[in-house]
């Protein structure tokens, strides 16, 4: 009972002490730190390994997802950690023989599911989006998946020095400690995306802020709108841009009807140069719809240009289980379920062809694939004023972090309330904004046309290399198990 209350116990530090490597601490070494003491606590008990895993992992949920809570409640976020933990130990009720194969194996498929289910996903906590440490430019030939099969190997090694001292094996764990040494020395030296010759466009983002007292719902959403409009008109430096971009949910004033589309129209007549915004509209299709739509100085707003938001956020922009979810928070009710696009739409800039990426979309594997596959620049616009001053911001910045890397394609990342930045294809993240604070900010970027070796994997990375780190390990099991039966000679 003694060593199964330590194992409790060391499984809830492990999960605690993950949580300090993502943003806002970035201590991408506790990564590796924790997934071995993970590894350490599982393999002491095999038959009990996916308890333990669970308590780890429901602990880093808990820390990880507490932005969550600012809107909907402590009880939804307690349900998403509990369900995200859930899923992710599934594949370790298969793991029993304590082997670094079968563990591997099953954190690897664990981080897969909880980005594809259920509702299609949702892997905040993927160890893949640190985004921080040596083991980042590995995004650029294996995306989250690589960085995570990296840790992961990492820990082994660091599980192994442990063990080698812990017998008197000096050598051995002087050797592995140098192992590690040598390999955090030559991780960052792996090549990312390399500049193309190509001309270069300069983009602008305004991030308006919003106001955050004093206002109801819907004076609120005017005086968002308008702090857009007074911060782009007030900064004479966006003269020299090719494109002004404003953030998701810059005109939650319905931007396709009266008066919101003759100011918009206004802004960027008189600006002489056009503008890209994220609105929330019922005029661009059946339903409520997030949407991404092209303001041109002379034309105005063209119905052809609207992209629609085609992954929306479970719980947040439609409500699965509903009848369950109102009984839960009173804010479910706030919860108006929207309509999803079906379509791509990309922009020509100067030359430069860019895709949308409306917010939660970041997150989804197959979908920013195929938006870098025809574009050369990807524009996120989100969203974050709804969760206050938490970490959400920033982690969502490392994610889009990672992305630049992983299809070697720059970002701008505009906010409505911060954090905003530009990311280089090779993940230099520069102009960042600070929280709650207008600002406008402009940067030369460079379009990448070249595919990264991260994209070129058939049936995308994460896909691919899930499948061939789980066929691995059913082999390896495979031929142990005959081995161990004497079927093997």
């Amino acid at each position: 009972m003694k060593n199964r209350s330590i194992s409790v116990a060391l499984s809830i530090v492990a999960g605690s002490a993950l949580s300090f490597a993502f943003a806002p601490w970035y201590l991408w070494w506790i990564a590796p730190l924790g997934l071995a003491l993970i590894f350490a606590v599982a393999r002491r008990e095999p038959v009990r390994a996916y308890q333990y895993v669970f308590l780890s992992t429901l602990t880093l949920e808990v820390i990880h997802l507490h932005w969550t809570s600012v809107y909907v409640g402590s009880a939804p976020w307690l349900v998403l950690a509990l369900g995200e933990a859930i899923f992710f130990t599934l594949p370790f009720l298969l793991w029993r023989s304590g082997s670094r194969w079968g563990f591997l194996t099953s954190w690897i498929a664990g981080e897969w599911l909880i980005a594809r289910a259920p509702y299609g996903g949702f892997g905040w906590s993927r160890i893949g989006y640190i985004g921080n440490g040596p083991t980042l430019n590995l995004a650029f030939w294996g995306g989250p998946t690589l960085i995570v099969i990296a840790n992961v190997l990492l820990a082994f090694l660091l599980y192994q020095i442990f063990l080698a001292f812990s017998r008197g094996e000096r050598l051995r764990g002087v050797s592995t400690s140098l192992l590690i040494a040598l390999s955090l020395l030559l991780l960052p030296l792996v090549p990312m995306a390399k500049a193309e010759n190509v001309a270069g466009i300069t983009l602008s983002g305004v991030q308006g802020n919003v106001p955050r007292l004093g206002l109801d719902f819907n004076a609120q959403r005017e005086a968002v709108l308008r702090n857009h409009v007074r911060l782009t008109l007030d900064s004479p430096s966006l003269a020299q841009s090719d494109l002004v971009v404003w953030p998701e949910n810059a005109s939650d004033v319905d931007p396709l009807t009266q008066p919101a589309k003759k100011l918009i129209e206004e802004t960027a007549h008189r600006l002489g140069i056009p503008i890209l915004l994220g609105g929330v509209s019922r005029s661009a299709g059946s339903g409520l719809r997030n949407i991404s739509l092209w303001v041109d100085p002379t034309t105005g707003i063209e119905n052809s240009s609207i992209y629609t938001k085609r992954h929306l956020a479970p719980f947040g922009e439609y409500l699965p289980l509903r009848g369950i979810a109102e009984l839960m928070t009173p804010a479910a009710k706030r919860i108006e379920d929207m309509s999803p696009g079906a379509a791509e739409v990309r922009y020509r800039v100067s030359g430069a062809t860019l895709a949308p990426v409306i917010c939660f979309e970041v997150l989804d594997d197959p979908l920013l694939k195929e938006k870098s596959a025809g574009a050369g620049v990807l524009v996120i616009q989100t969203n974050s004023a709804t969760f206050g001053t938490t970490p959400e911001s920033l982690q969502q910045l490392a994610i889009s972090r990672m992305r630049s890397i992983e299809h070697g394609r720059p970002i701008l990342s505009i906010s409505t309330s911060g954090v905003s930045a530009f990311i280089t294809s090779d993940g230099r993240i520069t102009h960042q904004t600070d929280i709650f604070a207008p600002a406008v900010i402009t940067q030369e970027i460079f379009p990448e046309l070249a595919q990264s070796p991260s994209d070129a994997i058939p049936g995308g990375s994460a896909n691919t290399l899930t499948g061939g780190v789980v066929l691995a390990g059913l082999l390896v099991g495979t031929a142990r198990r005959m081995r161990a039966s004497g079927l093997g000679y």
